[in-house]
């Protein structure tokens, strides 16, 4: 299946902005997950905390909504799924 993937701010810098990534079916948020943080340390490092946690700055929309008010980490995708994942946004 097809998932198309938006990556923002820091992201986009290590994933190029927009993509299409290929997951079999029944594929959750942490598979998608892992399949991108396979690309490099770094953006394992910025996904994942040191026990492989989905770190708590990491947001990830699942076609508008965010993962967490679904499945979290469990929620199944479906093919033509759009996900966004960018960094929280901090400050005052």
């Amino acid at each position: 299946m097809k998932i198309r993937l938006k990556a923002f701010a820091r992201y986009r810098d290590l994933l190029g902005g927009e993509m299409e990534v290929d997951l079999p079916e029944g594929s959750t948020i942490i598979d998608l997950l892992n399949k991108l943080a396979s690309r490099s340390n770094d953006l394992r490092d910025q996904i994942f905390d040191a026990s492989g946690k989905i770190r708590d700055d990491v947001n990830v929309m699942v076609n508008g909504r965010h993962f967490e008010s679904l499945e979290g980490s469990e929620t199944v995708l479906a093919d033509g799924d759009e996900v966004a994942l960018f960094p929280a946004v901090v400050g005052g």
